[in-house]
């Protein structure tokens, strides 16, 4: 009965001290706004995950409409399609974590900041461990530390990249992309972000 009561109150603490609060609700898209407005219909709450399928192959970003400084967003992801190029943008548009298949490179660059404005190449942060890591056509977990300039990612508990930026904004929303010219379907579930 101890060892019981014991485990409870470990419980409590921990879960008292996990100060992240979910982005996605799993039934609507209450607290995200998209760009462009017509390409809305492209993201949907379906059966608790977040599905952004462009048919048309049109761009478009869902952003939370609120903005964050320093914090550890978290996310799961499956993409249902062959060619896939989504991520995750970091306080606006400079600076992304890829997901899937960079258009540029022709390669998988999960996990890698795609940062041309810091002029330091397309991609300034790269791994070698994507093919490794990167579990095709399965549920990934991806999370992404941010802290003043310096970005960490880690895909599925490995960490991949330690950046840091030149021109990242100070402030800003977080999004979620699907990008132009090619038809995906992908989807996400458990987004959750912590302030540090």
């Amino acid at each position: 009965m101890q060892k019981l009561a014991l485990l409870l109150f470990v419980g409590v603490i921990v879960n008292s001290c996990d100060s992240s609060v979910t982005l996605f609700d799993g039934k609507s898209l209450d607290g995200w706004v998209c760009d462009p407005v017509e390409q809305a219909v492209d993201w949907k709450a379906v059966e608790g995950e977040l599905l952004g399928e462009n048919a048309t192959e049109k761009a478009s970003i869902i952003w939370t409409t609120s903005s964050f400084r320093d914090f550890e967003v978290e996310c799961e992801y499956i993409t249902l399609t062959d060619d896939y190029d989504t991520g995750l943008f970091i306080r606006g548009l400079t600076h992304q974590v890829q997901i899937g298949i960079s258009r540029s490179l022709l390669k998988d660059m999960t996990a890698c900041i795609y940062a041309p404005e810091d002029e330091q190449g397309s991609y300034p942060g790269q791994t070698d461990k994507v093919e490794e890591f990167h579990k095709i056509g399965e549920w990934n977990h991806l999370k992404v530390v941010v802290n003043g300039l310096r970005i960490q990612t880690f895909l599925n508990g490995e960490p991949m990249v330690d950046y840091t930026g030149v021109v990242l904004a100070d402030e800003g929303p977080i999004g979620l992309q699907l990008h132009g010219g090619v038809h995906m379907s992908v989807k996400f579930r458990n987004i959750r972000v912590r302030e540090l």
